[in-house]
């Protein structure tokens, strides 16, 4: 395969030219085939003519990258190194949307928002801006490689001396362990490399797709604990060599003793630690010995263990200082015994060379090479579930094919595959058995008037078992939600809805006229603003759907956090009273905080294709957030319980308001402004922004639109703004509060 690479610069702003050119991948250099009848260098001009409406000049071949030496997936990659024209204007305008200049610092921020596909920008723009401070533009080839041949790295399997001493670098006692023998290396980087390309790095994307497979129920829930536990040098993306030994820590056939234990150890440790500072909370040692616990007692989803338990086992490691955990005093008491039951954790379902596959990113481009031909190969997976739905749209009924006895739809030999078929997604998503479906259930019930209650009403005798399982749920949820990012990444299609302010009429017109037969069936994805209680009398009832429905369809189902997610809101207007009301004052004091533990973990904002982005309130201020958007809200904290004490940029995110004169119901106009920011005077708190600061953030972080909620519209939604970009504000039906 002939593969033209094109680094496009502006001297000027010292910036290179990048494209989402792979959707929803992140952004790297631009790159297509060389065509029949092209030459690379014809190749490099069409590419750059189709991305530019300006001139650039050439300026040299940058590197030849020559991978026919590689046992798999051969190519040949030339990149080309070309110039934004010094005559040339509108340095921003390119000829597609998903383009972008990025400076050396705004490459950073992207790969700490994993914006990237790989680190090759980072790479080659340090070192072009180092030669040519070195050697100038005018002699840029002088002293550098250029050409690169790769090759694969194989790890020897030693065998193990008489006295049953490893031998060996700790690497390869490790991959020994596992058993990873060369074949199985060169599988690994065939998965590896073709989820990856044309990027020679992971992205968290990627690693989320081709671990898919390799994780069973609610650990998938936890890729970004896995990501980071692979991530030994924390750059953000992962190189094969991170990856295969990531997979060899994981695999059942390594020991958890001697040299392979210590380095399982270190994944495990980073695995638990959140804020990957080499020091472990007492929270996050709570997730870890739960783990354990429930792991060796066959429970892997089983509740956490008591506090009490667990400062016991935590004050066994005789910590100098009684805060935190470090790595070296974990990994000391771990191999000297003082703490057991590590080893069932961080550990695949089954042997990794049985869930090794090649992805059809490198299928995707055309194979010179006949002998690569079989990379083509796309492994389909069938669901095994028929699902059946009334006409009105409505989910009749789901079965498994496993259990079905058509014996005209299959054959005895498609019978016999079935069973031995590992469990399917389908079959995690369609399980009746779950929490979630439970208060589903109980949610239809309680909608319904029979003879012994009248529609949306409960009966006594539900009560207290709705409000365990409610317990248990949040328990569950919180788990699935705290692991997102602070700051989403959505891709179209999605509906947004707003408020909905305990109006559980309005939930249920919303299900029948978007999602009637379920959100894993629709091609659409579902954000919803905040503010679900309060207000409304159904608040609870509000909650427990979306949070179940969120439990059903993680990817599906998106919540933000609204100003009334918050414990304080909730004790001067309802929700706090509501609970109280329909438990009784224990156990609804109970059912009240464990819903408040979810929403301390919900994320503030998301941004739908890299341009919408979607909140509560409004944009924060520049001295709350001074840097770069998603990065900033990435780095709030995970869970956050006072959030007007704890994060000003979380608590203006969630109050803001646009300031307009013929809409504002107060006499006030926009005096002592600060970067177009003043005092909220209407709420008390929070801030109003002017069209200039809103103007002025989406050019700073290349937003084209904003949509909120966190204020009533009588029609349900209003478009405000000038010019081209617009400024969205969506509402609820019933109520017209905020």
């Amino acid at each position: 395969m002939k593969l033209v690479i094109c680094i496009i610069i502006d001297r000027n702003l010292d910036a290179i030219l990048l494209v989402e050119q792979i959707p929803n991948c992140g952004y790297w250099f631009p790159f297509d085939q060389v065509k029949i009848g092209e030459t690379r260098t014809v190749t490099a001009q069409r590419i750059a003519n189709k991305i530019c409406p300006f001139d650039v000049e050439f300026i040299s071949v940058f590197k030849v990258r020559c991978g026919d030496s590689l046992p798999c997936l051969r190519n040949m990659q030339t990149y080309y190194l070309f110039s934004k024209a010094e005559k040339s204007t509108n340095v921003n305008k390119l000829n597609t949307t998903n383009a972008v200049w990025m400076t050396f610092d705004q490459i950073k921020i992207a790969i700490k928002n994993r914006e990237l596909l790989g680190l090759e920008p980072y790479v080659i723009l340090q070192n072009i801006l180092e030669r040519q401070r070195m050697y100038g533009w005018d002699d840029f080839t002088t002293g550098r490689q250029l050409f690169e041949e790769p090759n694969l790295q194989l790890i020897d399997c030693k065998p193990v001396e008489a006295n049953n001493q490893s031998v060996g670098t700790a690497q390869e006692q490790l991959i020994n362990s596992a058993k990873f023998s060369h074949k199985i290396q060169e599988r690994v980087f065939k998965e590896f490399y073709s989820s990856t390309f044309p990027s020679e790095y992971m992205s968290f994307q990627s690693f989320s797709e081709v671990m898919d497979n390799k994780l069973n129920g609610l650990e998938k829930t936890k890729i970004q604990a896995y990501f980071r536990a692979f991530d030994t040098q924390q750059n953000n993306y992962l190189t094969y060599m991170e990856y295969l030994l990531g997979l060899a820590a994981m695999d059942p056939n390594t020991s958890h003793g001697g040299t392979p234990a210590e380095l399982r150890c270190r994944y495990i440790f980073r695995f638990y630690n959140i804020k990957n500072n080499g020091y472990m909370s007492i929270e996050e040692f709570r997730e870890l010995h739960g783990d354990v616990q429930n792991l060796k007692a066959g429970k892997p989803n089983g509740d956490l263990p008591a506090y009490s338990e667990v400062l016991t086992a935590f004050n066994s490691f005789n910590l100098q200082d009684n805060s935190n955990l470090s790595l070296n005093e974990f990994l000391n008491s771990v191999g000297q015994l003082k703490y057991r039951g590590t080893s069932v954790l961080f550990r695949l379902p089954m042997n990794t060379k049985e869930l090794l596959r090649i992805y059809k990113r490198f299928a995707d481009i055309k194979i010179d090479n006949p002998s690569d031909q079989v990379q083509n190969e796309i492994n389909y997976e069938l669901a095994d579930h028929c699902v059946t739905l009334k006409k009105s749209g409505l989910l009749h009924k789901v079965e498994s094919l496993r259990s079905m006895s058509y014996n005209n739809q299959f054959s005895t030999t498609t019978e016999e595959t079935l069973k031995q078929l590992p469990r399917s997604l389908s079959e995690e998503i369609f399980d009746r058995r779950t929490i979630a479906t439970d208060i589903q259930e109980m949610l239809r019930f309680f909608e319904k008037h029979d003879q012994t209650k009248e529609a949306l009403t409960w009966s006594s005798n539900v009560l207290s078992n709705l409000g365990r399982s409610i317990i248990t749920l949040c328990r569950e949820i919180r788990e699935i939600i705290k692991c997102e990012p602070r700051c989403l990444k959505i891709s179209s299609p999605c509906y947004i809805l707003g408020d909905i302010h305990g109006n559980y009429q309005d939930l249920i017109c919303f299900e029948k006229c978007l999602w009637r037969a379920t959100p894993l069936l629709s091609p659409a994805s579902f954000l919803f603003l905040g503010d679900y209680v309060d207000r409304g009398i159904y608040g609870l009832e509000v909650i427990i759907y979306l949070l179940a429905t969120k439990f059903q369809c993680p990817k599906k189902v998106l919540l933000l956090r609204g100003n009334h997610e918050i414990r304080k809101i909730q004790q001067i207007f309802s929700f706090y009273k509501e609970c109280l009301t329909k438990f009784g004052d224990i156990l609804g004091k109970e059912v009240w905080e464990a819903i408040n533990t979810v929403f301390d973990v919900l994320p503030y904002a998301a941004v739908i294709d890299d341009k919408i982005l979607c909140l509560h309130g409004g944009i924060p201020s520049p001295s709350t957030c001074p840097d770069e958007f998603i990065s900033m809200v990435n780095d709030i904290p995970v869970p956050l319980s006072e959030p007007e004490s704890e994060s000003p940029l979380a608590w203006e995110i969630m109050w803001n308001d646009p300031f307009s004169i013929e809409t504002n119901t107060m006499p006030q106009t926009a005096i002592n402004t600060t970067n177009g920011f003043f005092n909220n005077s209407r709420r008390s708190t929070g801030k109003y922004f002017t069209n200039d600061a809103l103007m002025a953030f989406l050019e700073k972080n290349n937003f084209s639109h904003v949509i909120r909620a966190h204020e009533v519209q009588q029609v349900g939604f209003k478009v405000c703004q000038i010019i081209e970009d617009l400024f969205l504000i969506n509402e609820y039906l019933h109520f017209r509060c905020n």
